[in-house]
């Protein structure tokens, strides 16, 4: 007995110097601001995290650990694997750090512009204060769940629109969207159109299409919502001056057209990052002019069971950055099961073609129904020697400025500048201007979207 008091007493002698208490030892950080790029309100973030170490030879003991506003706070912590706003007397061994966890949900208000959102994570060790500042930037939205929208709506709000669980316009109905509007999906949430979709934006305020995400990490990742969906009885689309990011399929459009007008018109349309495929028509009529589609995973231009498929100066970049892709940049077919016959029309004049692999083209004639093909003045990257002529540029780099950072402009050495023809060019007043709003040069069109600036 008087062996273990001893023991004891030895014992509690030394764990009164287990810990640091000098107050001159302080905790170290990894970082002095956890900052969350804009958040919508009223939706959750990505969890951010940060370490906090002791560098001391000696444990240290955390007082406490608490978000300066409490449960007030719209941010949410945990600690060491522990949900809370606060915890007291935290010891933290020599040389080691724990993990500490944050996201946030930010209340709506009366703003339009985006507004910021702060607290701090405050540290109390040895009668010393430490903090970690959090700041958010957050907005408010029009937030739309699950719904067919009304008749002839139209969407003009500063405030951007935030889509969850998938929208739709009905049949014989119309959604306007007008310039600079912008538009954030969900998860497997799309805009699925029955009726008509008229997206009118311009060159300095183009629409845009997205997912929810507006983190600088998720700005080029692919596969963060569905895409734009039109459905059979659709009819008189229209997109604009647009930009569609970073979804699995980024248009697709069902059947051929009701009336004697296309699908979809296309003008000045930058599609990318589609972890499938840009654009996908099945024995649809789809027109382009001035189209960029680039980095997907899988096919940048589909066409099957037939159709009709027309891309004028139009710049179609299978470059391998986001993702690489096995398949080629463009596929059109009129392959069926037996039960119709559908004839396949495909035209592509005064653009570029081009891709890392020897064939960027897949075109099958194995339908029943007629084919015609027709590539002209078009830089392509094919082992299809039918393409020789007709002014084509076969299996050159059209040197694009910097394709991973999404710049499609052509260098100056570019065998792209001055190979247009002007006759097609002159096919509608939507081909005087390049993509960016810059006018083609008179008789001498480069090929592509976008026209060299010299």
């Amino acid at each position: 007995m008087l062996i273990l008091i001893g023991s004891s007493a030895f014992l509690f002698s030394c764990r009164k110097d287990i810990f640091i208490t000098n107050p001159e030892a302080k905790l170290a950080f990894s970082t002095d601001t956890v900052f969350f790029d804009t958040v919508f309100t009223t939706l959750g973030t990505a969890t951010q995290r940060f370490l906090v170490y002791n560098p001391h030879a000696k444990s240290i003991k955390i007082s406490s650990i608490e978000l300066a506003e409490g449960k007030l706070s719209s941010y949410r912590i945990n600690i060491d694997g522990e949900p809370a706003t606060s915890l007291k007397d935290y010891a933290l061994l020599p040389q080691d750090s724990i993990y500490i966890f944050v996201n946030v949900t930010i209340d709506p208000n009366s703003f339009q512009l985006p507004f910021i959102v702060k607290d701090s994570i405050v540290f109390q060790t040895n009668g010393n204060v430490q903090d970690v500042k959090l700041m958010t930037w957050g907005q408010n939205a029009n937030f739309l769940r699950d719904s067919i929208l009304e008749c002839n709506t139209v969407w003009d709000s500063d405030l951007p629109y935030v889509i969850s669980n998938h929208i739709g316009v009905d049949e014989n109905c119309k959604l306007t969207i007008k310039p600079g509007v912008k538009i954030y999906s969900d998860n497997f949430s799309g805009i699925f159109v029955w009726g008509t979709l008229e997206v009118l934006g311009d060159t300095n305020n183009p629409v845009i299409f997205q997912g929810i995400r507006p983190e600088i990490y998720y700005q080029d990742i692919p596969g963060q919502w569905w895409g734009i969906h039109f459905i059979r009885e659709s009819k008189d689309n229209v997109i604009r001056n647009a930009e569609i990011r970073n979804g699995m399929i980024g248009i697709r459009v069902d059947s051929l057209p009701i009336n004697t007008n296309p699908n979809l018109l296309l003008e000045n349309v930058k599609v990318e990052n589609m972890s499938v495929v840009g654009i996908v028509g099945y024995t649809a009529h789809i027109i382009g002019f001035n189209c960029i589609v680039s980095n997907c995973c899988k096919y940048l231009v589909v066409g099957e069971l037939g159709g009709n498929y027309e891309f004028y100066h139009s710049t179609f970049a299978h470059n391998s950055c986001q993702c690489y892709s096995h398949d080629p940049a463009l596929s059109f077919f009129n392959t069926d099961n037996g039960s119709y016959l559908n004839d396949l029309n495909v035209v592509i004049a005064n653009s570029i073609i081009w891709g890392p692999k020897e064939e960027e083209t897949d075109f099958r004639k194995t339908g029943g129904g007629q084919s015609s093909i027709s590539i002209s003045n078009t830089m392509i990257t094919t082992k299809h020697t039918e393409f020789n002529d007709f002014g084509n540029i076969m299996n050159k780099d059209p040197k694009f400025i910097n394709p991973c950072n999404y710049n499609y402009e052509l260098d100056s050495a570019s065998l792209a500048i001055n190979q247009g023809d002007p006759a097609i060019t002159g096919l509608t007043p939507y081909l005087k201007y390049d993509f960016s709003g810059f006018e083609r040069k008179d008789g001498k069109p480069d090929l592509g979207a976008l026209e060299y600036k010299n």
